[in-house]
Protein backbone atom coordinates (compact mmCIF):
# COMPACT_ATOMS: atom_id res chain seq x y z
CA UNK A 1 0.00 0.00 0.00
CA UNK A 2 1.28 3.46 -0.89
CA UNK A 3 1.78 5.87 2.03
CA UNK A 4 1.46 9.61 1.53
CA UNK A 5 4.31 11.85 2.66
CA UNK A 6 2.27 14.57 4.35
CA UNK A 7 4.18 17.78 3.76
CA UNK A 8 1.50 19.91 5.39
CA UNK A 9 1.83 17.98 8.67
CA UNK A 10 5.64 18.10 8.72
CA UNK A 11 5.65 21.78 7.71
CA UNK A 12 3.46 22.59 10.72
CA UNK A 13 6.00 20.94 13.02
CA UNK A 14 8.81 22.97 11.45
CA UNK A 15 6.78 26.19 11.62
CA UNK A 16 5.98 25.68 15.30
CA UNK A 17 9.69 25.28 16.07
CA UNK A 18 10.56 28.31 13.92
CA UNK A 19 8.05 30.48 15.79
CA UNK A 20 9.61 29.43 19.10
CA UNK A 21 13.08 30.29 17.82
CA UNK A 22 11.93 33.76 16.75
CA UNK A 23 10.90 34.61 20.32
CA UNK A 24 14.43 33.95 21.56
CA UNK A 25 16.13 36.45 19.24
CA UNK A 26 17.27 39.90 20.33
CA UNK A 27 15.93 41.78 17.29
CA UNK A 28 13.12 41.38 14.74
CA UNK A 29 13.57 38.96 11.85
CA UNK A 30 12.92 40.50 8.42
CA UNK A 31 12.83 38.70 5.08
CA UNK A 32 13.14 40.89 1.98
CA UNK A 33 11.50 39.37 -1.12
CA UNK A 34 12.30 40.61 -4.63
CA UNK A 35 9.70 39.53 -7.17
CA UNK A 36 8.12 40.25 -10.55
CA UNK A 37 4.70 41.86 -9.89
CA UNK A 38 3.50 40.91 -13.37
CA UNK A 39 3.92 37.19 -12.73
CA UNK A 40 0.70 35.80 -11.25
CA UNK A 41 2.40 32.73 -9.83
CA UNK A 42 4.99 34.86 -8.06
CA UNK A 43 2.30 37.18 -6.69
CA UNK A 44 0.43 34.20 -5.27
CA UNK A 45 3.54 32.58 -3.80
CA UNK A 46 4.90 35.78 -2.28
CA UNK A 47 1.53 36.43 -0.66
CA UNK A 48 1.48 32.94 0.85
CA UNK A 49 4.99 33.40 2.24
CA UNK A 50 4.17 36.79 3.74
CA UNK A 51 1.03 35.50 5.47
CA UNK A 52 2.81 32.47 6.89
CA UNK A 53 5.79 34.58 7.99
CA UNK A 54 3.49 36.96 9.86
CA UNK A 55 1.99 34.03 11.78
CA UNK A 56 5.47 32.98 12.87
CA UNK A 57 6.53 36.46 13.97
CA UNK A 58 8.72 37.13 10.91
CA UNK A 59 8.44 40.47 9.14
CA UNK A 60 8.53 40.63 5.34
CA UNK A 61 9.48 43.39 2.96
CA UNK A 62 8.04 42.59 -0.47
CA UNK A 63 9.79 44.54 -3.23
CA UNK A 64 8.28 44.46 -6.76
CA UNK A 65 10.80 44.53 -9.62
CA UNK A 66 9.11 45.01 -12.98
CA UNK A 67 10.09 44.68 -16.63
CA UNK A 68 11.54 48.20 -16.68
CA UNK A 69 14.38 47.10 -14.40
CA UNK A 70 17.78 45.84 -15.58
CA UNK A 71 20.14 43.26 -14.16
CA UNK A 72 22.39 46.05 -12.88
CA UNK A 73 19.54 47.91 -11.19
CA UNK A 74 18.33 44.75 -9.45
CA UNK A 75 21.86 43.93 -8.30
CA UNK A 76 22.12 47.48 -6.92
CA UNK A 77 18.89 46.82 -4.99
CA UNK A 78 20.30 43.57 -3.62
CA UNK A 79 23.48 45.33 -2.53
CA UNK A 80 21.45 47.94 -0.66
CA UNK A 81 19.61 45.13 1.15
CA UNK A 82 22.93 43.44 1.92
CA UNK A 83 24.01 46.63 3.69
CA UNK A 84 20.73 47.09 5.57
CA UNK A 85 21.16 45.85 9.14
CA UNK A 86 17.38 45.55 9.54
CA UNK A 87 17.20 42.90 6.80
CA UNK A 88 17.89 39.36 8.04
CA UNK A 89 17.47 37.42 4.81
CA UNK A 90 16.93 38.07 1.11
CA UNK A 91 14.87 35.98 -1.30
CA UNK A 92 14.95 36.51 -5.06
CA UNK A 93 11.67 35.00 -6.25
CA UNK A 94 12.15 33.30 -9.62
CA UNK A 95 11.24 33.99 -12.35
CA UNK A 96 12.13 37.65 -12.62
CA UNK A 97 11.14 39.72 -15.63
CA UNK A 98 12.54 38.70 -19.00
CA UNK A 99 15.97 40.17 -19.62
CA UNK A 100 17.13 40.12 -16.00
CA UNK A 101 19.95 37.64 -15.51
CA UNK A 102 18.77 35.72 -12.48
CA UNK A 103 21.97 33.87 -11.71
CA UNK A 104 23.88 37.13 -11.42
CA UNK A 105 21.19 38.46 -9.09
CA UNK A 106 21.22 35.28 -6.99
CA UNK A 107 24.97 35.52 -6.54
CA UNK A 108 24.81 39.22 -5.56
CA UNK A 109 23.01 38.21 -2.35
CA UNK A 110 25.47 38.16 0.55
CA UNK A 111 25.97 34.57 1.78
CA UNK A 112 25.02 35.59 5.32
CA UNK A 113 21.64 36.80 3.99
CA UNK A 114 21.00 34.14 1.34
CA UNK A 115 17.69 32.77 2.65
CA UNK A 116 17.10 30.47 -0.34
CA UNK A 117 20.69 29.28 -0.78
CA UNK A 118 20.88 30.10 -4.50
CA UNK A 119 24.06 32.18 -4.61
CA UNK A 120 27.27 30.77 -6.04
CA UNK A 121 29.04 30.90 -2.67
CA UNK A 122 26.54 28.85 -0.68
CA UNK A 123 25.88 26.47 -3.57
CA UNK A 124 29.63 25.90 -3.72
CA UNK A 125 29.55 25.05 -0.03
CA UNK A 126 26.72 22.59 -0.69
CA UNK A 127 28.52 20.83 -3.53
CA UNK A 128 31.70 20.82 -1.44
CA UNK A 129 29.78 19.39 1.54
CA UNK A 130 31.24 22.13 3.73
CA UNK A 131 31.40 21.59 7.47
CA UNK A 132 30.42 25.15 8.44
CA UNK A 133 26.75 26.21 8.43
CA UNK A 134 25.16 27.39 5.18
CA UNK A 135 21.69 27.66 3.70
CA UNK A 136 20.30 25.33 1.04
CA UNK A 137 17.57 26.02 -1.53
CA UNK A 138 14.28 25.63 0.31
CA UNK A 139 12.59 23.07 -1.93
CA UNK A 140 15.32 20.38 -1.92
CA UNK A 141 16.10 21.02 1.74
CA UNK A 142 12.40 20.61 2.48
CA UNK A 143 12.46 17.30 0.61
CA UNK A 144 15.32 16.09 2.81
CA UNK A 145 13.41 17.09 5.95
CA UNK A 146 10.40 15.14 4.70
CA UNK A 147 12.49 12.03 3.99
CA UNK A 148 14.12 12.27 7.41
CA UNK A 149 10.79 12.70 9.21
CA UNK A 150 9.44 9.50 7.66
CA UNK A 151 12.74 7.67 8.34
CA UNK A 152 13.23 6.80 4.68
CA UNK A 153 16.73 5.37 4.18
CA UNK A 154 19.01 7.35 1.87
CA UNK A 155 22.49 5.98 2.51
CA UNK A 156 23.48 3.47 -0.17
CA UNK A 157 20.18 3.87 -2.05
CA UNK A 158 19.91 4.59 -5.78
CA UNK A 159 18.41 8.05 -6.32
CA UNK A 160 17.23 9.59 -9.57
CA UNK A 161 16.66 13.35 -9.79
CA UNK A 162 14.61 14.31 -12.83
CA UNK A 163 15.24 18.01 -13.37
CA UNK A 164 18.41 20.10 -13.32
CA UNK A 165 17.30 23.61 -12.31
CA UNK A 166 19.34 25.76 -9.95
CA UNK A 167 16.33 25.97 -7.64
CA UNK A 168 15.70 22.23 -7.37
CA UNK A 169 17.49 19.60 -9.45
CA UNK A 170 21.10 20.57 -8.95
CA UNK A 171 20.94 21.18 -5.17
CA UNK A 172 18.68 18.13 -4.75
CA UNK A 173 21.31 15.90 -6.35
CA UNK A 174 24.02 17.38 -4.13
CA UNK A 175 22.01 16.85 -0.94
CA UNK A 176 21.31 13.23 -1.81
CA UNK A 177 24.95 12.69 -2.76
CA UNK A 178 26.09 14.23 0.54
CA UNK A 179 23.71 11.80 2.29
CA UNK A 180 25.54 8.88 0.62
CA UNK A 181 22.99 8.00 -2.04
CA UNK A 182 24.13 6.94 -5.52
CA UNK A 183 22.69 9.78 -7.60
CA UNK A 184 21.86 10.16 -11.29
CA UNK A 185 20.46 13.37 -12.80
CA UNK A 186 18.07 13.23 -15.76
CA UNK A 187 15.79 15.89 -17.27
CA UNK A 188 13.06 16.52 -19.81
CA UNK A 189 15.50 16.01 -22.69
CA UNK A 190 16.75 12.63 -21.51
CA UNK A 191 15.85 10.00 -24.12
CA UNK A 192 12.58 8.35 -22.99
CA UNK A 193 14.01 4.84 -23.24
CA UNK A 194 17.01 5.86 -21.12
CA UNK A 195 14.79 7.53 -18.53
CA UNK A 196 12.63 4.42 -18.25
CA UNK A 197 15.71 2.27 -17.60
CA UNK A 198 16.95 4.67 -14.93
CA UNK A 199 13.57 4.75 -13.21
CA UNK A 200 13.48 0.98 -12.88
CA UNK A 201 16.68 1.07 -10.79
CA UNK A 202 15.80 4.07 -8.60
CA UNK A 203 14.85 3.59 -4.96
CA UNK A 204 14.22 7.33 -4.61
CA UNK A 205 12.80 9.42 -7.46
CA UNK A 206 12.61 13.23 -7.14
CA UNK A 207 10.88 14.92 -10.07
CA UNK A 208 10.62 18.60 -10.95
CA UNK A 209 10.29 19.32 -14.67
CA UNK A 210 6.98 21.15 -14.87
CA UNK A 211 5.27 18.66 -17.19
CA UNK A 212 1.98 17.15 -15.96
CA UNK A 213 2.07 13.37 -15.47
CA UNK A 214 5.53 13.19 -17.03
CA UNK A 215 6.28 9.93 -15.20
CA UNK A 216 3.82 7.03 -15.08
CA UNK A 217 3.46 4.44 -12.35
CA UNK A 218 4.46 1.65 -14.73
CA UNK A 219 7.86 3.32 -15.13
CA UNK A 220 8.67 3.14 -11.41
CA UNK A 221 10.54 0.49 -9.48
CA UNK A 222 8.26 -1.45 -7.14
CA UNK A 223 8.63 0.01 -3.65
CA UNK A 224 10.16 3.31 -4.75
CA UNK A 225 9.87 6.55 -2.83
CA UNK A 226 8.53 9.28 -5.11
CA UNK A 227 8.96 13.00 -4.49
CA UNK A 228 6.83 15.08 -6.86
CA UNK A 229 7.89 18.73 -6.98
CA UNK A 230 5.69 19.55 -9.98
CA UNK A 231 2.80 21.98 -9.64
CA UNK A 232 0.73 22.16 -12.80
CA UNK A 233 -2.91 22.96 -13.45
CA UNK A 234 -4.85 20.58 -15.68
CA UNK A 235 -8.59 21.15 -16.18
CA UNK A 236 -8.58 23.45 -13.17
CA UNK A 237 -6.98 20.86 -10.90
CA UNK A 238 -3.50 20.87 -9.36
CA UNK A 239 -1.45 18.10 -10.93
CA UNK A 240 2.09 16.93 -10.32
CA UNK A 241 4.81 15.70 -12.67
CA UNK A 242 4.04 12.10 -11.64
CA UNK A 243 0.80 10.36 -12.58
CA UNK A 244 -0.41 10.00 -9.00
CA UNK A 245 -3.19 7.48 -9.66
CA UNK A 246 -1.02 5.04 -11.61
CA UNK A 247 1.74 5.26 -8.97
CA UNK A 248 -0.62 3.94 -6.29
CA UNK A 249 0.31 0.40 -5.27
CA UNK A 250 3.73 0.66 -6.94
CA UNK A 251 5.43 3.37 -4.90
CA UNK A 252 5.80 2.70 -1.18
CA UNK A 253 5.83 6.44 -0.46
CA UNK A 254 4.71 9.42 -2.53
CA UNK A 255 4.12 13.14 -2.01
CA UNK A 256 0.65 14.38 -2.94
CA UNK A 257 0.08 17.46 -5.09
CA UNK A 258 -0.94 19.73 -3.46
CA UNK A 259 0.01 19.17 0.19
CA UNK A 260 3.39 17.53 -0.31
CA UNK A 261 6.49 19.53 -1.19
CA UNK A 262 4.79 22.95 -1.42
CA UNK A 263 4.21 23.52 2.31
CA UNK A 264 7.72 22.21 3.03
CA UNK A 265 9.25 24.81 0.73
CA UNK A 266 7.69 27.75 2.56
CA UNK A 267 8.40 26.25 5.99
CA UNK A 268 12.05 25.66 5.07
CA UNK A 269 12.52 29.16 3.64
CA UNK A 270 11.31 30.70 6.89
CA UNK A 271 13.37 28.21 8.90
CA UNK A 272 16.43 29.28 6.86
CA UNK A 273 15.68 32.93 7.58
CA UNK A 274 15.65 32.36 11.33
CA UNK A 275 18.83 30.30 11.07
CA UNK A 276 20.52 33.29 9.39
CA UNK A 277 19.29 35.53 12.21
CA UNK A 278 20.78 33.17 14.81
CA UNK A 279 24.11 32.92 12.98
CA UNK A 280 24.40 36.67 12.58
CA UNK A 281 23.17 37.58 16.06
Amino acid sequence: MTELLDGAKVAKIINDKTAQRVTKLDKPVTLAVIYDPDNEGSQLYVGMKSRKAAKLGIQTRDIPVGADETTDSVIALVESLNADDDVTGILVQSPLAKGIKERQVFSAVAPQKDADGLGATVQGMLFGDALEPYTVAATPQGVMSLLNYYHIPIKGKVALVVGRSQLFGRPMSALLNNADATVTVAHRYTEPAVLKRLLKFADIVAVGVGIPNFIKGEDLKQGATVIDVGMNVVDGKATGDVDFDSAQGIADFITPVPGGVGPMTIATLLENTVTLAELNQ
